[in-house]
């Protein structure tokens, strides 16, 4: 049987120590103290970690062994976030040239975040030079934050490449980048960079939807930001102009199996009636389990907020995935209707909410998922963050003949 060696285990038995001893026992000044040794035997660890990816990667270890390359095999098999495999990845596979990076990152002089920089830096510098440039970053390294390394960095490239400003500027401009990347949990991430021109855009395109949208507004700062991106999406969708083949409202195909068709259909063959949005026969009333929206499992409560407003296609599929039925896309608000409702509303009608109609979806009241009609009266303006509220946390909205806004939490 394989044994990781005496030192593994001598490293494995300290951690365990260290975990079951009391950080609140401890002295301030021992907590500094080994806090600040912790974090050296950090960059040591990491400095083994890539020592041992790099023969790993240069073996193939991992495709002999478990028939995946070594990055599918970090992030799948052992879970590693793909970020933190880019890095040790891109510092494990430079070590070979970069004998000076190595014993730094060995030494606990500079820590995996300054070596990915400086191997990237390095990597973009003219031949030549690269082993000027890696000892002259190393040297800053020791020094400053990664943060300011790479600030340094960038101002080293440009002396060294002539760059005046405009060439400076376009360097920057060329280095730009959005990745979107689904995560194993259902959510997408979203990372990037932008040069300082684009960026100001975004923050001024920001700024303004950051606030708090009223007494119920909960979120965090930063659960706030990505709505303001979700919503300035929301309006250029909405104002029109983009190509020819974007800018509708996403068409989602929900999928759903035809043995829990039948299940939910026997179910709900009664037409009960919900008391608080009527009778539960829509398309998607009777998506109670898992649902897929374009390959991604999503709530029920999910799915049926974003019909409000998109091409909802319901998929049925047999046993083995096959397509058995495409129903035909929903109907939409016309433009007749949504001018109407422009004119009556004028921005979000929760009360004491102040968002403009420009950051404002239409929402049937009674939900179209339930049969609710895509006419005048059914139909109101809110936010996109009251509109969340109205489908994910139990609170309701209703609008009387006289045009008066009722809100309640169940």
């Amino acid at each position: 049987m394989y044994s990781p060696g005496p030192e593994i285990e001598q490293i494995t038995a300290g951690v365990t120590a260290l975990l079951a001893r009391d950080p609140h026992t401890r002295s301030d000044l021992e907590l500094t103290d080994s806090t600040e040794l912790l974090l050296r035997l950090r960059s040591q660890l990491d400095a083994v970690l890539v020592r041992q990816l790099q023969v790993i990667d240069t073996r193939d270890a991992t495709v002999n062994e478990f028939g995946r390359a070594t990055r599918g095999w970090l992030v799948e098999e052992l879970r590693c976030g793909a970020e933190d495999v880019n890095r040790l990845l891109t510092v494990a596979r430079a070590l070979p040239y970069r004998p000076v990076i190595d014993q730094a990152l060995a030494d606990a002089r500079i820590t995996l975040d300054h070596a990915r920089l400086i191997t990237t830096a390095v990597a973009k510098s003219p031949a030549p030079i690269r082993d000027v440039v890696e000892k002259e970053l190393v040297t800053a390294a020791e020094t400053v934050d990664p943060a300011a390394l790479g600030r340094f960095a960038r101002e080293l490239a440009a002396r060294l490449t002539g760059d005046d400003a405009e060439a400076a500027a376009q360097r920057r401009y060329d280095s730009r980048w959005v990745r979107l990347s689904p995560t194993f949990d259902g959510m997408v991430a979203l990372d990037g960079m932008l040069d300082p021109a684009g960026a100001a855009t975004v923050k001024a395109a920001l700024t303004p939807l950051l606030g708090k949208a009223g007494p119920q507004d909960e979120r965090a700062g930063g659960q706030r930001a990505a709505d303001a991106l979700v919503t300035v999406a929301e309006i250029a969708l909405a104002a029109g102009g983009l190509p020819e083949h974007g800018g509708e409202k996403p068409q989602v195909i929900v999928t759903i199996g035809y043995d829990q068709l039948n299940a939910e259909l026997a179910a709900h063959a009664d037409t009960r009636t919900d008391t608080r949005t009527g009778p539960r026969t829509g398309p998607l009333s009777g998506l109670t389990g898992p649902v897929t929206m374009n390959g991604i499992e999503v709530t029920p409560a999910t799915a049926r907020m974003i019909a409000c407003d998109a091409g909802i296609i319901p998929a049925v599929l047999g046993s083995h995935g096959e397509v058995l039925d495409l129903g035909r896309k929903t109907k939409t608000w016309s433009p007749a209707q949504r001018r109407a409702l422009r004119l009556e509303d004028r921005g979000c009608r929760w009360p004491g909410c102040q968002a403009p109609l420009e950051r404002c979806r239409i929402h049937h009241i009674l939900f179209w998922s339930r049969s609710g009609r895509t006419d005048k009266k059914n139909g109101i303006h809110i936010c996109e963050f009251h509109h969340w509220l109205v489908h994910h946390a139990q609170w309701r909205i209703s609008k009387d003949d006289n045009n008066r806004i009722r809100v309640w939490r169940e």
